[in-house]
């Protein structure tokens, strides 16, 4: 029996996005100019899509504090290659606010694409990171070592 493969960061960002782009389509949700929930105002620099996968990856990576998962991602290259446009904090806290509505029906549209009871992505998912000394936060159980050994690929 062989050993699973762990995902890189970069292979769980993109999980995540598809996961949340699946979760979209099953919901019924589209995007029209960055949008995805209407409201007056010109394309957003981060896309709303964006928005709901790194408030996925912070709930995943265990940070309670936007404020401790922010310096995390200032300091990670990685999630600052794969989301450029990054509001600042307070900005994404109002936007993810925003789309709390939208993401109560995700959930609900992950329970049926998992064909579980529960969504396929629990705040008890440990996912360490590369960089989370670097922020300092030594007391947290996520471990300075990428890839966990408890996400394999199915």
């Amino acid at each position: 029996m062989s050993t699973p493969s762990a995902l890189t960061l970069e292979e769980t960002i993109l999980a995540v996005y598809c996961a949340l782009d699946d979760a979209l389509a099953c919901a019924k949700v589209e995007c029209r100019e960055g949008k995805l929930i209407p409201r007056p105002g010109p394309p957003p620099d981060m896309d709303d899509r964006e928005v709901l996968c790194v408030a996925l990856l912070q709930e995943l990576l265990g940070y309670e504090s936007d404020h401790a998962f922010f310096l995390w991602l200032q300091n990670n290259s990685a999630l600052r290659t794969a989301f450029p446009n990054l509001l600042s904090r307070q900005k994404f806290a109002e936007r993810r606010a925003l789309l709390t509505p939208l993401l109560e029906r995700l959930c609900q549209a992950f329970c049926v694409l998992g064909g579980e009871g529960l969504p396929p992505f629990p705040s008890s998912t440990p996912i360490p990171s590369t960089s989370a000394a670097s922020s300092g936060r030594e007391n947290r159980s996520v471990s300075a070592a990428w890839p966990p050994p408890a996400i394999a690929l199915p």
